[in-house]
């Protein structure tokens, strides 16, 4: 990755961080890349070392000859972490989101100027606590019944002589 802090890069050093680590965590080469996007190999080098605007018919092509999120390469811009884009490559997660909020658009329209402002930080941050909690604690019936075992064991007397 760039050596540059990441305070200091630009938004297409990071779109350039985010692209390639797609792409090599794909296992496939600049020319394998460009050939599944169609476009010629300087155009795709160009676009991965960011130095032309952001096009977005290039992200979804690369999306695509990636099996990644285009979504997750944006939010990988916006927030600063380059990473993002690779840990939802396969999950999809900045599609999931995107998606539900085209639904929330689709069903109340010019109503979501009426969410307030501390309502939807409730709402997101029950969603992404939740999220938290699935992968830290992926099987809570499983700790709640490890706990009680270790407490039953304190609790009865010891077995031998």
């Amino acid at each position: 990755m760039n050596d540059m802090p990441l305070d200091r890069m630009r938004d297409g050093n990071l779109l350039s961080e985010a692209v390639r680590g797609v792409r090599r965590f794909r296992g496939m080469t600049v020319t394998e890349t460009a050939e599944a996007m169609h476009v010629s190999l300087r155009t795709y080098q160009r676009f991965e070392a960011g130095e032309t605007r952001l096009n977005l018919d290039h992200l979804h092509r690369f999306a695509a000859a990636t099996r990644s999120d285009p979504y997750a390469l944006l939010v990988a811009v916006a927030i600063g972490a380059p990473a993002f884009a690779i840990h939802c490559a396969d999950n999809k997660l900045g599609s999931v989101v995107t998606i539900a909020l085209q639904k929330l658009d689709e069903t109340l329209g010019a109503r979501v100027a009426e969410l307030d402002t501390r309502s939807l930080v409730s709402a997101v941050t029950v969603f992404t606590d939740r999220l938290t909690q699935q992968v830290l604690d992926p099987d809570p019936a499983r700790t709640w019944f490890e706990e009680g075992q270790a407490h039953l064991k304190v609790r009865r007397p010891r077995p031998g002589r």
